[in-house]
């Protein structure tokens, strides 16, 4: 796997002031006889010219800028400045604190009604998405700046967000689509004259050469790219194409001349503290050591690359570290360490929304065309109206569908509720007659009332159900499918003793659903089952419920550490396990959940139920019985 572009637009507030005299737009900010607007524009330009090359002094002139807006009540420019001052944080990869500037910035020039400025900021987000791997985000924000600048038919704008797309579809491996993108970014940077546009579109349109392995025609862009780079001293994007263009002769076996670039890419690198561009140019001298089987290089090159991803949160560069990292480890023996890392890179890998984004980009592709085609067309734009209020009122047809059904699921939850009363009513004059009786099988029976319905769970699902309505009602739907799905199974197997493997995990599915969508991508429940088991094994229903919702209630939880379940077989025993992540605030367990599988199993077979710590995992081994 290959890193092989990487571009920041940042700003398309005004032209980039790389091709202007920084000493002029200095003596412009001093003159106080000028107008307002006029020395703003000014420092911002110098402040522009700095971005780059020495992003502290960037900073420290970005806020000069912000301090005399502020002074003189200047709304639209003091959103420009806190975008300049975000593109400060946003080069040196501290992307929380130019996500929050850039907010600041896009609410004050949405209020001023400066559309093309806020477009600007709308492609920053959707930058910063892309860079932590959120494709989605980051196709959400790339569309609305791409919706502005068909709206305002504004070249600058339409050239920025196609070679945007671009990256998106090249990221999809559809270089075709990516290739189209990039050809209307560079004719719309030629008729713009934006020279640091046409630099972009040229290093996107060498890297799909590249990825095809067409290295002329890649090395061709390259050089076009550097050569513009250059004429506007842009340092960071030199060391990019530094970058690329060792890429290149890494793939021709020129070993020597890609570790030359390399080095060149991280010298440059270094000097302004480019973190994202780091990671990546590890990642790359990590990839060439590799190739050269110099495994130990490789390891100490993708660790400083991985580090840096971790520093800054960028989720596609650590994922392209960690298969590094497995690619050395496997190449020096190392096996056991090899396939940790492998694993990070899956999970990683994973957390890209691929399937997600490939929707969203068909979606996309089409509302796109509807609006080229319906440009300049008067009649074409009534019948959009038209189908527009038909889309409206079927969306609100659907939402009073959704809600009519949340009052039936309601009131099923309610009557659930009730019996749950009942069983807790009743549960002591059972414990009483249990007392009287020779046979486990009853106390069983109790505890399983028990925990047939967890009321916690239950009023956490409405509550997500009741956001869920207005925001999707697709994915309410679903939702409200599988909640359905989760408590007739719950109703319908009380009386069970045994069930089918593969009845359980239909049931375990739907509640794993639940809780993915109640804690996004910080669950993961993996079934690791072979086809052949799933009929041929019994297991007592709820099972699997009650350990993996033991594993949720005991552990933390984030989207860089999720929480992963994972259920698979072993020696005629189902095995459930996660790691240890136990929460700051943790109370021991009653072990309630475990003594009722553990006594449930006794009256069902001779072998035992086993639950312990196992190298910093929690692992559960039930017994499978046949069927």
């Amino acid at each position: 796997m290959r890193i092989f572009f990487a571009f920041l637009l940042l700003c398309r507030v005004a032209t980039l002031s790389g091709q202007a005299n920084p000493d002029s737009l200095w003596q412009v900010w001093l003159d106080e006889s000028r107008p307002d607007t006029t020395r703003l524009k000014a420092l911002q330009g110098f402040a522009w010219t700095k971005m780059y090359n020495n992003p502290d002094s960037a900073a420290m002139l970005a806020r000069m800028e912000l301090d005399y807006a502020v002074s003189v009540k200047n709304l639209p420019w003091q959103g420009k400045a806190y975008n300049t001052l975000g593109g400060t944080y946003h080069v040196r990869g501290e992307y929380a604190t130019a996500l929050k500037y850039y907010q600041n910035a896009l609410q004050l020039l949405e209020q001023a009604g400066e559309l093309k400025a806020a477009a600007s900021i709308y492609n920053n987000i959707g930058l910063i998405f892309r860079e932590q791997g959120n494709t989605p985000q980051a196709l959400a924000y790339y569309q609305k700046y791409l919706d502005i600048g068909l709206k305002l038919q504004d070249k600058d704008v339409l050239s920025g967000a196609y070679n945007n797309l671009g990256t998106l579809y090249s990221d999809q491996s559809n270089q075709s689509l990516a290739l189209d993108y990039y050809q209307k970014g560079l004719e719309g940077a030629i008729a713009t004259d934006d020279i640091y546009g046409q630099a972009i579109a040229y290093n996107n349109i060498g890297s799909v050469y590249f990825t095809q392995a067409s290295y002329d025609k890649a090395l061709e862009y390259y050089l076009k790219s550097l050569e513009l780079r250059q004429k506007i001293n842009d340092l960071r994007g030199i060391g990019l194409m530094y970058n690329n263009i060792g890429l290149v002769y890494q793939d021709n076996k020129d070993y020597d001349e890609a570790h030359r670039y390399f080095e060149k890419t991280l010298d440059i690198q270094q000097k302004f503290g480019d973190k994202p561009g780091l990671a990546s140019t590890y990642y790359s001298l990590g990839t060439l050591f590799n190739i050269q089987q110099k495994y130990r290089e490789a390891i100490s090159s993708c660790t400083k690359g991985l580090t840096i991803s971790e520093e800054i949160g960028a989720v596609r560069p650590a994922r392209n570290a960690c298969n590094c990292l497995y690619d050395a480890h496997k190449g020096l023996g190392n096996s056991e360490k090899a396939l940790d890392w492998y694993e990070r890179f899956s999970i990683l890998n994973d957390s890209l929304h691929k399937e997600e984004t490939d929707r969203r980009l068909e979606q996309m592709e089409f509302a796109k065309q509807v609006m080229a085609d319906s440009l300049g067309r008067e009649e074409e734009k009534l019948k959009l109206e038209v189908a527009h209020r038909e889309e409206v009122r079927d969306k609100d047809r659907l939402t009073k569908i959704l809600l009519i059904i949340g009052l039936v699921m309601l009131t099923i939850a309610i009557a659930v509720w009730s019996r749950m009363l009942y069983f807790r009513k009743y549960s002591q004059l059972y414990e009483n007659k249990a007392q009287e009786l020779e046979k486990q099988h009853l106390i069983n029976e109790i505890a399983l009332l028990k925990t047939q319905v967890n009321p916690h769970f239950l009023f956490n699902s409405l509550s997500i159900l009741a956001s869920l309505v207005h925001v999707d009602p697709g994915l309410s739907e679903q939702f409200i499918d599988q909640l359905s799905k989760s408590y007739r199974y719950i109703l319908e197997q009380k009386e069970q003793s045994l069930v089918t493997l593969r009845t359980e995990l239909e049931f375990i599915r739907s509640y794993a659903f639940l809780l993915k969508i109640r804690f996004e991508n910080k669950f993961d429940l993996r079934i690791l089952l072979p086809e052949s088991a799933l009929d041929k094994y019994k297991i007592a229903p709820l099972t699997l419920q009650l350990l993996v919702e033991n594993a949720v209630k005991h552990n933390r939880m984030s989207a860089k550490m999720p929480l992963i379940v994972e259920v698979f077989e072993e020696n005629g025993y189902l095995l459930v396990r996660n790691k240890l992540q136990l929460r700051p605030n943790h109370v021991d367990s009653t072990g309630t959940g475990l003594n009722n599988i553990i006594n449930r199993y006794a009256l069902l077979t001779d072998r035992p139920v086993w639950a312990g710590e196992r190298e910093n995992e929690f692992v559960v081994k039930v017994p499978l019985l046949n069927a």
